[in-house]
């Protein structure tokens, strides 16, 4: 089964597109003044949605096109515009933005956006390529579970945790702004804020 075919029907059942990452909302103040941003991986666009809802131009990618059409319809029901891509970010290599902005037309900027939203989804390229997401001064915002999570959880399982101090060294090629490794409830996440040069 390929993974669309596994989000899809992960989605099935599903008709709203959840609760915005709070640890998104949190950086509200970096996102002030930002135009132009894309959730990576962000399912049926919970955060997506409040990003556009800021009054950011905002492009969700998922591989589930089941999850983009709830993103899709909540957007509808909500007044706010939002750009979809389905598109398998594990793909090898790894999509470019000027290939994201073909699939979905001019609607998507070529050269990068100013904030770039990965939570909860660890795709080792894909965190290596996501400079290249950016435009210089552009922000990036990265959550994932580390392998401390499992002293607690059994979910998510190991590959799709993080090693304690990995997560900056993945996003190569960005200068740090913050980064926590803690527990934030009863999980314990790897949370990552940082700019591309420029």
């Amino acid at each position: 089964m390929s993974a669309a075919d596994r989000w899809n029907a992960k989605y099935a059942d599903c008709h709203e597109p959840g609760s915005p990452s709070g640890f998104v909302m949190d950086q509200a103040g970096l996102l002030a003044d930002c135009p132009t941003a894309v959730d990576l991986a962000g399912g049926a666009g919970g955060t997506a949605l409040w990003l556009a809802e800021q009054g950011i131009e905002t492009t969700l990618v998922d591989v589930s096109e089941r999850a983009l059409q709830i993103a899709e319809n909540a957007a509808a029901e909500r007044g706010v515009r939002l750009q979809t891509i389905c598109t398998d970010l594990e793909a090898d290599p790894v999509p470019t933005p000027g290939q994201l902005s073909r699939l979905a037309g001019a609607a998507v900027p070529d050269g990068g956006w100013h904030a770039a939203v990965c939570t909860n989804f660890l795709h080792r390229p894909l965190l290596g390529a996501l400079r290249d997401f950016l435009v210089p001064g552009g922000i990036a915002f990265v959550l994932i579970a580390t392998v401390e999570n499992l002293l607690v959880n059994a979910r998510p399982s190991r590959p799709f945790l993080v090693e304690l101090g990995e997560l900056p060294e993945l996003c190569c090629g960005l200068e740090t702004i913050s980064f926590d490794e803690e527990w934030f409830g009863q999980r314990h996440e790897a949370r990552f804020v940082a700019s591309r040069p420029g």
